[in-house]
């Protein structure tokens, strides 16, 4: 399944930019550019650009406060690092709530995440989760007082998906997920840099 590069008008973007104006004070908040969801055959891989109201260093710290990640998003069950393992390197453990239409799913994932200036890299421990591979990228550059972003994931479920509901379903729900945690994301980042 490919879904081509597109502009906000999906459900889940929509869903997304009408949580951030109703909860937003007038000034301009998380605004989604484009995502791009995609299988690379057994991978999922999304790619998204977005502009934030926050600043890199107030949205790189919220995204680094990983004893309270699990708040940023109702699915996220449990986050909290274990330890440095290298230069500018942490072990972060999280537990969090997959579901697909109305079916869930707890998933554990293990990441080695590495914060370089601007950038986070995050890449799953192979054995230590409910994934087989994965790798984060999140990006940051000023961009108009606030920040623009270049992200990039791609993941192999360790576990497999359901024929019934398919890989198309599971899609959608990272997307959702995704968009939904970069919102809030940017909402508490705000409240740092204030």
């Amino acid at each position: 399944m490919t879904v081509a590069r597109r502009p906000v008008c999906s459900h889940a973007a929509f869903a997304v930019l009408a949580f951030v104006s109703l909860g937003s004070s007038g000034s301009e908040a998380f605004e989604l550019d484009t995502a791009d969801m995609q299988r690379d055959g057994p991978a999922y891989v999304l790619e998204i650009e977005a502009r934030f109201e926050a600043s890199p260093e107030a949205l790189l710290a919220v995204l680094t406060d990983y004893a309270h990640v699990h708040e940023l998003h109702p699915q996220l069950l449990e986050s909290r690092s274990l330890g440095l393992v290298g230069p500018d390197t942490e072990e972060v453990y999280t537990r969090l709530e997959g579901c697909v239409l109305m079916f869930c799913r707890t998933l554990h994932r293990v990441e080695h995440i590495r914060r370089d200036d601007d950038d986070l890299i995050a890449t799953d421990v192979p054995g230590r989760g409910s994934f087989s591979e994965g790798r984060t990228e999140w990006h940051f550059t000023d961009h108009e007082g606030g920040a623009r972003l270049q992200y990039r994931t791609r993941f192999v479920p360790a576990f497999s998906v359901s024929p019934l509901f398919g890989a198309a379903a599971l899609a959608r729900s990272v997307e959702q997920m995704t968009l939904e945690t970069m919102a809030e994301v940017d909402r508490r980042a705000v409240s740092r840099d204030e």
